[in-house]
């Protein structure tokens, strides 16, 4: 469904949010660390796993990616060989990306033997389509083509043209947009919410699957029976918005509370199947389980938003996406003050991502600056928090 894309550019970090009416439906954040799924690799064989029929091919990632093979087609796959494939789904976690040698063009008038053709000038690993680039890969990630793009950086509207030619592309100042970008990516990676009736979700991501848990509080009055239900049918939204928000995939199962008697479960998978109508990764409602809960699949091609911007298998935020925000942070301060040289005060974990995968931001912002940054590492300093001070 066509709709508004909202960007905020920061160093070495895009963080976009897919709005339809006045609310956000999906996020994004785009670094550059991840060939999005859809992108197209020349790649190299670096070892073959016979028992898994598969090999494992270099595309220029952190993790080599996965490739399954058939038989007839594993002894041509030597260690070394280069290979064309496209990532079907994104690492994630401690996997590398599932790939594949069907190659399924995102634009009319590709030609996969003209791409063929021209590998033979380069070496692997090398992303052959798209361009690389930061518009390119959030193209390749968005479910729809925006109607209009309003971005914070009139900087990077060149790039948004030339990526999407037939949106809208505006300069927008962050405060003057539909929705608070913070508020929805801090709500969005909170292990609880609030429903407005009361109740609470809980939401846990697990290398399984994802549980959730709907919990309705204390009814102030009538029929308890009635209230679950309601409470069910409110939770049956906000769940089918978060899958969404946090791009959360694979199984998902679901508690629901107080569902006595076939009725009860009938609206309440009724009520989740017509709430996931409108998301495009198209999830299916499975049934219920014999434990009582309800079990949904919803097909993961991206990696989950908590994966980017977390711990693993924390609440905590990653030491990559504060490093990123200090950045953004210290842009904001030399708008102001132009003139200004600045020091940024960091934990040693912090200082460990802005040396290392957070190094072409902030090299890029002091680009920007036309001076060096000075970073300072506190030992004792907790990793979600820093200072900004001119120097």
């Amino acid at each position: 469904m066509p709709g508004l894309l909202l960007i905020a550019a920061g160093p070495g970090e895009w963080r976009a949010a897919w709005v339809e009416g006045d609310a956000a439906t999906e996020l994004y954040v785009e670094r550059g660390d991840a060939p999005p799924a859809g992108s197209i690799h020349l790649g190299r064989v670096v070892r073959r796993t016979p028992g898994l029929d598969a090999v494992l091919v270099d595309i220029g990632a952190e993790r080599p990616g996965f490739l399954p093979v058939g038989s007839r087609t594993a002894p041509r796959l030597d260690e070394g060989a280069r290979i064309i494939v496209q990532v079907w789904r994104e690492a994630q976690q401690d996997k590398g990306a599932r790939l594949s040698t069907r190659i399924n063009p995102r634009h009319e008038g590709f030609e996969l033997e003209q791409l063929a053709a021209e590998t033979a000038r380069h070496e692997p690993p090398r992303q052959l389509d798209p361009p690389p680039g930061f518009a390119h890969a959030l193209a390749l990630r968005l479910a729809a083509v925006p109607e209009q793009i309003l971005a914070d950086d009139p900087a990077i509207l060149p790039e948004l043209r030339g990526v999407f030619p037939n949106a809208e592309i505006l300069h927008c100042p962050a405060g003057d947009w539909p929705i608070d970008l913070d508020v929805e990516f801090a709500a969005s990676l909170a292990p609880t919410l609030a429903l407005p009736s009361g109740g609470s979700l809980h939401i846990a991501e697990t290398p399984a699957a994802v549980l959730i848990d709907v919990d309705t509080g204390t009814p102030e009055g009538g029929s308890a029976e009635r209230g679950a239900l309601a409470a069910n049918l409110e939770a049956a939204q906000v769940i089918a918005r978060q899958l969404r928000l946090r791009q959360l995939g694979g199984g998902i199962i679901i508690d629901f509370v107080g569902l006595e008697g076939r009725g009860a479960r009938d609206k309440v998978r009724q009520a989740m199947a017509a709430a996931l109508a409108g998301d495009p990764a198209e999830p299916q409602v499975l049934g219920w389980t014999r434990l009582g809960h309800l079990e949904i699949v919803r097909p993961r091609h991206g990696r989950p938003l908590s994966e980017a911007m977390l711990e693993p298998q924390s609440a905590d935020r990653g030491s990559l996406a504060v490093a990123f925000e200090a950045l953004r942070h210290v842009q904001r301060e030399a708008r102001a003050q132009p003139a200004a040289n600045w020091r940024l005060i960091v934990s040693p974990a912090v200082e460990v991502a802005l040396r290392g995968p957070g190094a072409a931001g902030l090299q890029a912002l002091e680009t920007r600056l036309g001076r060096q940054i000075l970073v300072t590492v506190e030992p004792n300093r907790e990793r979600a928090a820093f200072d900004i001070v001119p120097r």
